[in-house]
């Protein structure tokens, strides 16, 4: 098809083996692989399927994004590092692995390394020092637990500079993160939950619906009557969350 990405046009040098199922995958959801060089190390390679185009320059643009973010955080401990995308006209982005595995994975066998939360608590924090907010930290594939049972962020593609928003908003906006953190917290390790911590995570933490996605997905089970097909369709999320930048933007 014409204006899909595909990997394996990458070069002689570019191995990818692919993390996601792109058989099931939603289209509009960017295929993950892996590359390893000679000497053993190992990239993430984050491709968009579109290039050309409407849909394109939109893709372009969230991989530009997300380029950015990383960049400004990227000397930190518990981020991706190393990254760089081969051409602004691409929809893509690449980093240097990290070594991991899902926090929900960990917590479902041993469990999680003992401080382990309060370590990304701290992180987050840091994180919030360096000028961003991730904005999606409530979602536990975006935390792994490295080898050494370290906390590590990933996934910067909704994270925000904290410059763009007025003060208020900040303050909104490092609170989200903070939530999304107790939230993790409080499923997978609430024994090591301080007390204060958890009287916070439940005077606070409240499921958000007031997204453009769960407002559309809301509207169209009241439009249905409630016979609603799972989810949303790619074309609806990426309108949705076009219109959600869109807001963000005129705050800036």
């Amino acid at each position: 098809m014409n204006g899909q990405t595909n990997c394996s046009s990458m070069g002689s040098s570019w191995k990818p083996a692919a993390i996601t199922d792109t058989a099931d995958q939603k289209w509009y959801k960017p295929i993950i692989s892996l590359n390893a060089d000679q000497s053993g190390n190992r990239d993430v390679y984050k491709a968009f399927r579109f290039s050309r185009g409407l849909l394109g320059a939109y893709f372009r643009f969230l991989a530009s994004h997300e380029y950015r973010m990383l960049r400004k955080v990227e000397h930190l401990d518990f981020t991706p590092d190393q990254v760089r995308r081969p051409s602004d006209a691409a929809p893509t982005i690449h980093y240097r692995l990290i070594e991991g595995r899902p926090v929900k994975e960990i917590a479902a066998g041993q469990g999680v390394p003992d401080n382990f939360f309060s370590q990304l608590f701290t992180d987050v924090k840091t994180l919030h020092q360096h000028g961003v907010a991730h904005m999606d930290l409530g979602n536990s594939g975006n935390i792994l637990v490295s080898g050494r049972g370290d906390p590590a962020i990933i996934d910067f593609g909704s994270a925000i500079p904290l410059s763009w928003l007025p003060t208020p908003l900040q303050g909104w906006a490092c609170r989200k993160d903070i939530l999304g953190v107790l939230k993790l917290w409080h499923r997978f390790d609430s024994e090591s939950m301080p007390l204060f911590l958890v009287h916070y995570y439940q005077s606070n933490y409240r499921k958000n619906i007031y997204t453009p996605r769960r407002f559309l997905k809301a509207l169209r089970r009241w439009v249905t009557g409630g016979a609603d097909k799972e989810g949303l369709s790619g074309l609806t999320t990426v309108i949705s969350v076009f219109f959600g930048l869109l807001v963000l933007v005129s705050f800036t």
